[in-house]
């Protein structure tokens, strides 16, 4: 359980600051920089764990090559899925606990 929180905060903080950040995941999407910066802070959170992703599936973020998961991240933002998400509603509270949970990824990540 332990690993798969922590996988899940490994990818899902990134994308959720970005979203934010960006204004909604379609607004994300037309931005391929910043989703290639989001991907780039989600292999940084991953290859930070003491162990190996879980679902293992996740490792694949660590090893397909970053022009295809930046086209495949990019057409998931613009998919009803994300858009229909709580991605797209982001309240306060759900900001600052990603800036949080992003803080406290950093510090982890210090100390290995």
């Amino acid at each position: 359980m332990d690993a798969w929180l922590k996988t899940h905060a490994a990818f899902e903080v990134p994308l959720g600051q970005e979203v934010h950040a960006a204004g909604g995941p379609v607004v994300l999407a037309d931005d391929p920089d910043a989703v290639r910066g989001m991907l780039h802070l989600v292999r940084q959170n991953l290859a930070a764990m003491p162990t190996s992703p879980v679902p293992r599936t996740f490792a694949a973020l660590q090893t397909l090559p970053e022009g295809l998961l930046v086209a495949l991240l990019r057409r998931f933002l613009r998919s009803p899925t994300a858009v229909n998400s709580g991605l797209s509603n982001a309240s306060p509270a759900t900001v600052a606990e990603l800036g949080q949970l992003a803080e406290q990824m950093r510090a982890h990540a210090k100390v290995r």
